[in-house]
């Protein structure tokens, strides 16, 4: 415990340090406004206490006043903070220091604005709001200063009387003249420094002061205030009644700051996932890019100088080979491409099928020549049968098939076709060891690969193209194990 104290120690030395800093790049006519507004905040509530005198009924318990206002204050913050989920740095719970100022004005001489201001916005400052304290002071004067005009209002309009005084028409006139006068020279000495300082510092004070919210809501606290300095006056103890009142109020003005912080939460949240998602798709994409690029491009080049030299000696055999192996290797690198672009555009959601009558006996056919002489698949398909799918993405599906029967299985054994209902299945079927059970749940995850295969060459992607294909042309595409080995079953709409 104490050497967390230690810690503090130094790290609010720090932040005292930087913001006397900020205070001396302030510009000349800043720091002129502020030591004016303070020195006018410190003698003007002397001067006017004998000029805005009070009703005698309230001289009596001044210290009282002065307690339970400061005391309102303190429960202002305290709930202000329950309500924002124990957040201590957030604006909303400190709105209401104006309203305290503003009732000191009504209900004490003058200079009890040096005892409410400070000690009000003292427990707001440890108990939350963190701004340089040189700008929390100056915040503070402007209260005083608006204080003391409201102060000079209410005695011209009620001179010695109560706010109560009568039918209360003439304190509820005096009301409102308070409030709109303390508002007026509020936001004008907030007008200024907003003015006299950086563009840069003040941005958030810029915002605010042209927001016409901020009145409303300010004027609405000095009111409520002032009601409670009305109550006050005539039935101290009714102000216990404006408790749960007030709480009522709190809580709706901070319904929308607390609506919107959850809102911008969820939506940082979101962000802060799709971005985890990208950099992790980022990374998986170009270590996989790197390894399957690397390999083709590495036999490219050693063939290319393999048959270089060949081709200087006229030995045209070898430069045969050596034009095979590089066809092969460029046949590979552009499978990988058209994978990882049919991967991309899955991902953007651009994946789009153009869906025709397919007859697929001759395209199985086609494919199952295409491979090895010995590792041609046997195809049972009934003659008739057709699919409802983009032809180039049948192909497209069946090859990352047979592709991954023939790196993992040596080949598949045979494609067999079923009409079952209003759909076709197509049965590519291997004799090799299967897909272990731990895997089977990610086997169609992009770059899903089980760890006893990382080293059979492959971008993890064929099966997982393959998945998006066939859901993009109204199909799918699952795995059943065989007996022995492994059946990928592709479903497609019959046409």
């Amino acid at each position: 415990m104490t050497g967390a104290v230690d810690d503090r120690v130094p790290m609010r030395w720090q932040q005292l340090r930087s913001e006397v800093e900020l205070l001396r790049r302030t510009p000349g006519r800043m720091r002129a406004h502020l030591l004016l507004t303070m020195v006018a905040a410190l003698t003007l509530p002397i001067v006017f206490t004998y000029v805005a005198p009070l009703p005698c009924r309230q001289e009596h318990r001044a210290q009282t006043t002065a307690m339970v206002l400061i005391a309102f204050s303190v429960l202002n913050v305290e709930i202000g903070r329950i309500l924002m989920g124990g957040v201590s740095r957030n604006q909303q719970a400190h709105k209401a220091l104006s309203g305290w100022a503003f009732a000191s004005a009504l209900l004490l001489p003058p200079v009890f604005l040096l005892l409410v201001v400070p000690l009000t916005y003292a427990h707001a400052y440890l108990r939350g709001l963190r701004v340089a304290w040189w700008k929390w002071i100056g915040s503070a004067a402007y209260l005083v200063l608006a204080g003391i005009v409201a102060a000079l209002v209410r005695s011209g309009v009620l001179g010695g009387r109560e706010l109560m005084h009568g039918t209360g028409a003439l304190g509820l006139l005096a009301l409102v003249l308070c409030a709109a006068s303390f508002l007026v020279v509020e936001t004008g000495l907030l007008w200024c420094s907003a003015l006299l300082n950086h563009a840069d510092d003040e941005v958030w004070l810029r915002q605010t002061l042209t927001a016409g919210a901020f009145y409303g809501t300010e004027l609405s606290v000095l009111l409520v205030c002032g009601l409670l300095s009305a109550v006050w006056t005539r039935a101290p103890w009714f102000v216990l009644l404006t408790v749960p009142v007030y709480l009522m109020i709190q809580r709706a003005a901070l319904y929308q700051p607390m609506r919107e912080r959850a809102e911008a939460a969820a939506a940082l949240a979101a962000t802060n996932e799709e971005l985890e998602h990208a950099n992790a798709f980022k990374v998986d994409l170009l270590g996989m890019l790197g390894h399957e690029i690397g390999n083709p491009l590495t036999s490219v080049v050693g063939y290319a100088e393999i048959g270089a030299e060949a081709a200087e000696v006229g030995d045209t055999a070898t430069v045969t080979r050596s034009l095979a192996v590089i066809g092969r290797a460029g046949l590979q690198v552009q499978d990988m491409v058209a994978e990882v672009l049919t991967m991309v555009a899955s991902e953007s959601g651009a994946l789009t099928a153009f869906p025709e009558s397919c007859l697929l006996l001759p395209r199985l056919r086609e494919l199952a020549s295409s491979g090895e002489p010995n590792h041609q698949p046997a195809v049972d398909c009934p003659p008739d049968a057709c699919a409802w799918v983009q032809p180039l993405h049948l192909e497209q599906m069946l090859r990352n098939l047979l592709s991954n029967a023939e790196k993992y299985a040596d080949g598949a054994s045979r494609i067999t076709v079923v009409e079952v209902g209003e759909t076709v299945e197509i049965h590519v079927v291997d004799a090799g060891p299967g897909v272990p059970p731990e895997f089977r749940d990610a086997l169609f995850s992009r770059f899903g690969r089980a760890e006893s295969h990382r080293r059979v060459r492959g971008t993890g992607l064929g099966l997982f193209i393959t998945r998006e294909l066939a859901r993009a042309n109204a199909g799918d595409v699952r795995y059943e194990p065989g007996s022995p080995g492994s059946d990928f079953v592709l479903t497609l709409p019959r046409a």
